[in-house]
């Protein structure tokens, strides 16, 4: 199997049959602030690129810091200070690039760095023994799913508002069946990766 199947088996993987938010349970914490397609998207984005740099960088802290050091037991710590700077590298580049971006989620990105699907798949790369490449390649992905989850989440919300829906469902319920049929959705990709 060449290289590039491999990139496209794992990508297939962590967007859907893996998916952050709808396989391990990580990253739910969003799901009822963006309601709106437009906003998620960007709440998606920023965390998408935070996931890819936390990634990168708790790999290095992992690598060239704690394990030469001997302080292993300092892991999980370290992945949360790799999470808030790349959080805050991110939130320097947004507010860059894309003010308009920055306002839109409320004027500060701190609160990403409250997701767990950021520090979640730190610490899945650890497990699965990744290398840095793969470790990047598994936050860019694993970022792209929760993109896909939060905007799939947020247009089905959109699309509930307008929809007559039982007095007992609104609200919590609704949104818990909503992500159970996607996350079933999803599981149609399991033969494929």
């Amino acid at each position: 199997m060449s290289d590039f199947s491999r990139i496209l088996l794992f990508l297939v993987s962590c967007v859907f049959t893996q998916n952050i938010v709808f396989a391990r349970a990580l990253g739910f914490t969003a799901m009822g602030d963006e309601r709106r397609v437009e906003t998620a998207a960007g709440y998606g984005l920023v965390v998408a690129l935070a996931m890819t740099l936390s990634s990168a960088l708790a790999w290095l802290l992992d690598m060239l810091v704690l394990v030469p050091a001997g302080m292993i037991h300092l892991r999980i710590v370290a992945f949360a200070l790799a999470v808030l700077v790349a959080v805050w590298l991110v939130e320097k580049l947004a507010v860059a690039a894309r003010p308009a971006l920055a306002e839109s989620l409320g004027g500060s990105l701190m609160p990403v760095a409250a997701n767990c699907a950021l520090l979640g798949i730190a610490v899945l790369n650890y497990e699965a023994g990744y290398t840095l490449g793969q470790a990047v390649l598994s936050g860019l992905f694993g970022g792209l799913g929760f993109l896909v989850a939060i905007v799939l989440m947020a247009g089905v919300q959109e699309r509930l508002e307008t929809s007559r829906i039982p007095e007992t469902l609104k609200g919590m319920p609704i949104a818990l069946i909503s992500a159970s049929l996607i996350a079933l959705a999803f599981m149609g990709f399991t033969g494929i990766a």
